[in-house]
């Protein structure tokens, strides 16, 4: 340690990073050579340790280390990150600030990972330092090897693989430390090598190394590559564990994925914060095109200001671009990379800032398929603006025509700074249509069956509910649920049970019609919206569904067959869109109470509406009259029904409407009813008319010696306000038109009656 300079922390005694560790006991000084390996246990035993730990684990979570220990951890860190390691690790960064990236999450990996394997302090300082400049012979290798994107000739991988030599007397300059450059060096030696050579191959090579090799491939795989995107978690350890005992040390691989299951989040740099906090500051990088008088104020903390404010701006315009835009140096170097671009290209920014422009890694091509030149390249060489239609190869689909424009940057200084470049998609005009397409089959299809969702189904719902209002054609409403479906899906498993939902799906559509509409409202529930029918017919063609499902055998459940309840309705006067819907699901409910797999049917379906003509004959201004007043509040419905069938009547009209019940005294029903508006403000509140309905019920004989029920109705507004709005005679007629279709009677004014 005499050769090292004394004023450096990181060398000095203080912190023996690059000192020898002192071969001790496992639990004193960490492992000299390996953790433990999970066989040296008796197979019986580890089996009940594991099992047992299965039940700690339910009973308490993981303790993840006190407070107190998380602080040394952090102190350790601390000294670690000042000295001779952190200057060079600031000059690989300043080579290319991708690798140094890599190198600190290997760092902070292997720093977690030796924690959890008890190494002492030494041991562990020297595996962090290591880890953190294991690459640091990258600021050996030519830029053009270093920032190509693409797959390297096999010279340029001779180079690249002289980078752990070149780190190791870069190191042998400041340290003696044998120990830390042999981690070094033998880090990208494979554990099972196949050369012929004496090297070092096995149990043989440095903990350290085989621990480094590891994390730095983990890091590797899950973080967006030009030619890749990342992996995730579980696929690199797989990957990790497919590699163990040819590449990998495999009990190393085992534990650094027991590891990650068990505590994930020390990859996040909890524990390492203040490592991170020092060593994960951006530097200052010169702006493309910047004018250097612009920012020549009065102090440097102003300027630094003024240049996070200006990039700032700019990358929220560039990332909120819908063109893809690029910012390249001189040299060709991506160093800005938006989110169009990514989605043109499948190109992370992460994986590309930092490499050469390559016309061959976007698989940019002219439009007749052929390469004339890089628009890139031609425009740094020319100085001048490049324009051309290209198009970008993604394999599996077919090409994306794009619009390229390449323009140079001027700065204060003479030369080019850079070039920006902007990639419009044009196929947004090419294919317009089939956009439009599939993005109405994605708003309005359920993605598993393939039929109209719930979004759909009310959108067309509303609208022939409105349609049958203004008089035109009828419709019908059949609800579907499948019986027991989640024995279906306890049995046989959730596979089955959306294959037994996308089979429906298809019966359904089998027995649908043109301007049917066959919809999935939800979970097991189906709907068949049916137009210009009646309810009979529904009920006919509900009936011939089930039917035909109770004998249809399922592949997936083993060749069984399954049933399915339905509640079948029509629109009738004074409906809406709500009313329809409870009506049909209350006819389902029933089928299912009294049974299931039936059909049931409920509401008259379309009548003549009587009170349109009680309306009519008052007009408006018969508001301003006492008596024709009363006439438009007042009404009596009679109906031959007995008045216990009316009184169940009136129940479905109370649950279909949601109607609130008052109070309930002597032959006097009192409710409040909120019926809907033809207009109104945003709120819901403005959209419909809250109303009192006092129904007087009475059981009379008519003249024909027919026993009926009369039903004296009188409605009012319950806000006075709302006496003024115009749309209460409508709201008025439509609960007189609903309760008549109810008790299926007829409408007379209270004068008549």
């Amino acid at each position: 340690m005499s050769d090292l300079n004394p004023s450096c922390p990181l060398e000095s005694s203080a912190n023996p990073a690059f000192a020898p560790v002192v071969a001790a006991s496992p639990a004193a000084s960490g492992p000299t050579n390996r953790p433990v390996a999970p066989t040296e246990i008796p197979p019986d035993s580890r089996v009940g340790d594991l099992l047992a730990g299965l039940r700690e684990n339910a009973l308490a979570p993981a303790d993840s280390g006190t407070a107190a220990q998380e602080a040394k951890f952090e102190n350790h860190l601390a000294m670690v990150r000042l000295g001779m390691a952190t200057s060079l690790y600031y000059a690989l960064r300043t080579k290319h600030a991708p690798t140094a990236a890599h190198c600190l999450r290997v760092a902070l990996a292997c720093s977690a990972w030796a924690q959890r394997l008890g190494f002492n302090d030494e041991a562990r300082d020297r595996i962090e330092v290591a880890a953190l400049l294991h690459d640091l012979g990258k600021i050996g290798i030519p830029d053009r090897i270093l920032r190509k994107p693409g797959k390297l000739s096999v010279d340029e991988q001779l180079a690249m693989g002289t980078c752990p030599q070149i780190a190791c007397e870069i190191l042998r300059g400041c340290t003696a430390d044998t120990e830390l450059l042999d981690i070094i060096r033998y880090a990208d030696t494979w554990y099972d090598s196949r050369r012929q050579d004496e090297s070092m191959r096995g149990d043989a090579l440095p903990l350290g190394s085989r621990m480094l090799s590891i994390a730095s491939a983990f890091d590797a795989m899950t973080t967006d590559q030009v030619y890749r995107p990342a992996l995730s978690r579980e696929r690199a350890i797989s990957e990790l564990i497919r590699g163990s005992g040819t590449q990998f040390d495999p009990e190393l691989s085992l534990d650094f994925g027991v590891m990650l299951e068990q505590r994930p989040e020390l990859l996040q740099g909890a524990v390492v914060n203040r490592w991170l906090q020092k060593l994960g500051q951006d530097v200052d990088r010169p702006m493309i095109g910047g004018d250097a008088a612009a920012l020549q104020v009065n102090t440097q903390s102003t300027r630094k200001y003024v240049k996070r404010r200006d990039e700032f701006f700019l990358e929220r315009l560039s990332d909120h671009m819908t063109e893809g835009m690029v910012f390249a140096d001189g040299e060709g170097t991506v160093e800005r990379w938006n989110h169009a671009m990514t989605r043109m290209t499948g190109i992370a920014a992460d994986a590309i800032i930092g490499q050469r422009w390559k016309d061959e890694t976007l698989r940019l091509r002219d439009t007749d398929g052929t390469r004339s030149g890089c628009p890139v390249t031609d425009c740094l060489g020319g100085g001048a603006q490049v324009s051309k239609k290209m198009m970008i190869e993604r394999p599996g689909k077919d090409p994306l025509p794009v619009h390229i424009q390449v323009s140079p940057v001027m700065g204060s200084e003479p030369g080019l700074q850079g070039v920006v470049v902007i990639l419009h998609d044009l196929s947004d005009k090419a294919d317009l249509e089939q956009r439009l397409e599939k993005l109405n089959n994605k708003v309005t299809r359920d993605p598993l069956t393939g039929v109209a969702n719930r979004a759909e189904f009310d959108r067309q719902l509303l609208e022939l509910t409105e349609s049958a209002k203004s008089g035109e054609a009828t419709f019908s409403l059949v609800i579907c649920d499948i019986d027991h479906f989640k024995q279906v899906n306890d049995v046989h498993g959730h596979p089955a049970g959306d294959d037994a939902l996308v089979q429906f799906a298809r019966l359904l559509e089998s027995h649908s019609r043109d301007d049917d509409l066959v919809a999935r409202y939800g979970g097991e529930e189906f709907l068949l919206l049916t137009a210009n029918c009646d309810n009979a017919t529904a009920t006919r063609r509900a009936e011939a569904v089930r039917q035909a499902l109770e004998v249809m055998p399922l592949k997936s459940i083993g060749n069984d067959c399954i049933t399915a309840s339905f509640g079948v309705t029509e629109f009738q006067s004074g409906d809406t869109s709500q009313t329809i819907l409870a009506r049909a699901d209350r006819a389902l409910l029933q089928a299912k109470s009294n049974g299931r797999n039936r059909v049931i049917q409920l509401g008259s379906g379309r009548a003549t509406d009587a009170s349109e003509s009680v309306g009519k004959r008052s007009g408006w201004l018969g508001w301003l009259d006492g008596n024709r007043k009363a006439a438009k509040e007042e009404f009596v419905v009679l109906t031959t029904v007995p008045l216990e069938l009316a009184v169940e009547k009136l129940r479905g009209f109370i649950a279909d409407h949601h109607a609130e019940i008052i109070q309930v005294k002597a032959d006097q029903l009192e409710l409040r009813v909120n019926a809907l508006c033809s207009s109104g403000g945003r709120r819901v509140a403005d959209q419909q008319i809250s109303l009192q309905v006092l129904l007087t019920l009475s059981d009379q004989m008519s003249g024909s010696r027919v026993r009926q029920t009369r039903v004296h109705a009188h409605i009012r507004p319950v806000r006075n306000r709302d006496r003024r709005r115009r749309e209460l005679h409508a709201c008025v007629s439509q609960v007189i038109s609903s309760l008549n279709c109810y008790l299926m009677g007829q409408v007379q004014s209270a004068e008549e009656a």
